[in-house]
């Protein structure tokens, strides 16, 4: 039933002379737009919290690299750093996990993160994730270093988790190490993302308000779908619909845009801990940026879009679905 949930949903989201300045220097390759600096880089260590946002900021795949550090266990499965994604406020951390020779299943962790500073310097790059509406300190980056290299951008970087992923139920082997990681290309709208267009108005968190569809169905009865669970009954020949006795009705539904192409849902209980975390990606169909598609499948259109509202709907085939979003500070 969750991915009948997560389909209606997506169907569907001054400078220091102690400091490295690079991040700092006005980017003209920016151009107008009102977006967080694409093209910064340097030794975090060596920069302010406002540097140092810039130079993490976006997504940075790992692809093959491997710590040398990783150590295993028998009651772990082995599971591969895939990506690890900024924005200005959050972070995505994309596993798979896998056990011997079956197919590995995506995992997700999503929270906020903060920039730890000893004097005016980040000394850390400190990463947490909810739980029972607190923010829990789940993993440290330290020696953070972005190089450019003809328009190419690396890091290298230390990361250390310090709670063990199964409290999070993610069962995987220690992920800590060193590791190296290649900056993907954000979306081409970036550089040309002003104050009044639709890609900076909608690349932020949003939190859903608002449903309905042809079928009468709204908000409420979208979030208790998550628990529904569908039976066939030859009895009465036809399905039924009951609820899991135990499963938690979410109730609040998330979605964050990201300037490299990645959504993110988030589903929370009602102490803002997260049920279901999914991602995907996003792009716009047209230069108006009035219509979008998810996930190379789901066609969207923009009804209404401001810093602190977002209206979208579908209609595929006579069947009808309309979302409202409020922006979360």
């Amino acid at each position: 039933m969750k991915k009948i949930f997560f389909l209606i949903l997506i169907a569907f989201c001054s400078c220091s002379k102690n400091n490295d300045n690079s991040a700092e220097v006005t980017e003209p390759r920016m151009g107008n737009s009102a977006l967080t600096n694409i093209f910064a880089s340097g030794d975090v260590s060596k920069q302010s919290a406002e540097q140092a946002k810039k130079t993490i900021f976006g997504k940075w795949n790992l692809g093959n690299s491997n710590s040398s550090n990783r150590s295993y266990s028998t009651r772990s499965s082995e599971c591969i750093f895939n990506y690890i994604e900024f924005t200005d406020s959050s972070y995505i951390l994309n596993l798979s996990i896998g056990e011997g020779g079956s197919t590995p299943e995506s995992g997700n962790i999503f929270g906020n993160y903060e920039l730890i500073e000893d004097g005016d310097l980040v000394t850390e790059v400190r990463l947490y994730f909810s739980v029972s509406g607190s923010d829990i300190h789940l993993a440290t980056l330290t020696n953070i270093i972005v190089t450019e290299t003809e328009s190419d951008f690396n890091a290298t970087f230390d990361i250390d988790f310090v709670i063990d992923l199964a409290d999070i139920d993610i069962i995987c082997s220690d992920l800590g190490g060193t590791y190296s990681a290649e900056k993907d290309d954000a979306m081409d709208e970036t550089i040309a993302a002003d104050l009044d267009s639709n890609h900076y108005m909608v690349v932020r968190n949003w939190r859903m308000t608002s449903y309905s569809d042809s079928d009468g169905l709204d908000l409420s009865g979208v979030l208790r779908s998550y628990c529904e669970v569908y039976n066939y009954s030859s009895e009465i020949d036809a399905e039924t619909v009951s609820l899991d006795s135990d499963c938690t009705i979410p109730t609040s539904f998330q979605v964050n845009l990201s300037t490299y192409g990645t959504y993110v849902t988030i589903t929370s209980d009602a102490t803002g801990s997260p049920l279901e975390i999914d991602v995907g990606t996003w792009a716009w169909l047209n230069t108006e940026q009035t219509q979008f598609i998810v996930d190379d499948e789901w066609v969207g259109n923009v009804s209404s879009l401001s810093e602190t509202t977002w209206e979208f709907d579908s209609d595929d085939e006579g069947y009808y679905q309309s979302w409202g979003f409020s922006a979360i500070e």
